[in-house]
């Protein structure tokens, strides 16, 4: 047996001694051993469950739900089944996520560059946001914007403007893009696809165009342009094929005897505050990323940048943040999972996400298995940002 031992060796060196068969074997061990430890865990559950025969499965999904949503994206009736309420609650959530994620990145910048200004008020005002919505719990924030929304003027004395524009204790009423028909919208659809697919070629091409030659190509304007020309061109050549066009804007206006808005889009109260609270408490955590991130390039960096004659925004621009950007990524993919995981407080305030329509689904269903559900749903959202920022932050490693 010993003498067997002694001729199992990997590249000339004994098994038990050479570091990468070490570490091959303990991490199938422990792989083996969390895979034993959560089938034990989850076949404790389900037999606890048939012991104490605790309703169970999914056999409900193709039932009417009965029940309705206050604000929904897609299409709903509360004839529709649970299944398909689902689907609405998950846009619902998914919507909130996607439009969160983008404003918070974006007032998260701001907010952090400004931190730096060399303008001590700018500095100072941007730091007292900060250390402010940092500190003060997010369910707190959800209900104070939500009550500086009731406090709005009812539907009948909201405020108005240009005749366009509709804001009461009711939401945010605005001119939202409509289908004309199915059938124009469908065909300029690939158009408009096929434009923003070519916009984003021609950015590329131009930076890289840029990069080498040095000269001016303004590639983000060249995108832009190429992008709103074939969208135009498609735009004209489908009205003429159908005599109307792909779109049309749906203008809110009071309707009924209790001037209801009617027409174009509504965002409901409890959505608009929980917008707000959602992007600004994220902003605060994002703008300290971006703080950090910048900062951990190197002074030498912004030094030279000057020296060539770029200015601070320029040298910030081209420079630093770039060079920061690997920094930043993975922190800031932490706080898109929060935000997306935050956004299930939605309940509280009255906005039928994901957890509080499948909240309200409890009873009239399984309990157990809506929550798996909602935790699949959440789980899916989140590996998906993961992944995004995983491969974003691969592409822009050196």
């Amino acid at each position: 047996m010993g003498t067997l031992l002694r001729s199992l060796t990997y590249k000339g060196i004994p098994v038990w001694r050479h570091v990468q068969v070490i570490q091959w074997t303990s991490q199938i061990v422990s792989g083996v051993l969390v895979v034993l430890l959560v089938a034990w865990f989850f076949a404790n559950i389900g037999n606890a469950i048939q012991d104490r025969e605790i309703p169970h499965g999914f056999g409900f999904l193709d039932r009417e739900y009965q029940t309705p949503i206050g604000q929904h994206f897609l299409p709903y009736d509360s004839h529709d089944t649970f299944l398909y309420a689902f689907l609405v609650a998950f846009t619902n959530t998914l919507i909130v996520s996607i439009f969160g994620v983008v404003l918070a990145t974006a007032l998260g910048i701001v907010v952090g560059v400004a931190r730096m200004s060399g303008n001590w008020i700018v500095s100072k005002a941007a730091l007292v946001y900060i250390e402010f919505f940092r500190n003060v719990p997010l369910l707190i924030q959800l209900f104070f914007w939500f009550y500086i929304v009731l406090a709005l003027p009812p539907v009948r004395e909201g405020y108005v403007v240009a005749g366009q524009l509709y804001l009461n204790n009711g939401g945010l009423s605005l001119p939202w893009p409509a289908a004309s028909s199915l059938g124009s919208t469908l065909s300029w659809a690939p158009l408009a696809a096929a434009g923003i697919f070519a916009g984003v070629v021609a950015h590329r091409w131009l930076t890289d165009r840029e990069l080498r030659t040095g000269s001016e190509s303004y590639p983000l304007l060249g995108g832009v342009m190429l992008a709103f020309m074939i969208g135009l061109v498609g735009w004209v050549v489908i009205g003429a094929v159908f005599g109307e066009s792909p779109l049309v804007i749906s203008v809110p206006e009071p309707e009924g005897a209790f001037g209801r808005i009617g027409g174009g889009f509504t965002m409901s109260g409890g959505l608009m505050a929980l917008m707000a609270g959602l992007v600004i408490y994220t902003a605060a955590y994002i703008a300290e990323i971006v703080r950090a991130g910048i900062q951990s390039v190197g002074r030498g960096q912004r030094e030279s940048a000057r020296a060539l004659g770029l200015s601070g925004m320029t040298a910030l621009r081209y420079v630093s943040f770039p060079q920061a950007m690997r920094v930043i990524v993975p922190p800031l993919i932490s706080q898109y999972l929060n935000l997306t995981k935050n956004s299930s407080l939605a309940g509280a305030i009255g906005y039928s996400d994901l957890t509080n329509v499948a909240k309200t689904m409890t009873q009239t269903a399984p309990a157990i298995s809506i929550y798996v559900m909602i935790m699949a749903a959440y789980l899916a959202l989140s590996l998906t940002y993961s992944i995004i920022g995983n491969l974003y932050n691969r592409h822009i490693r050196f």
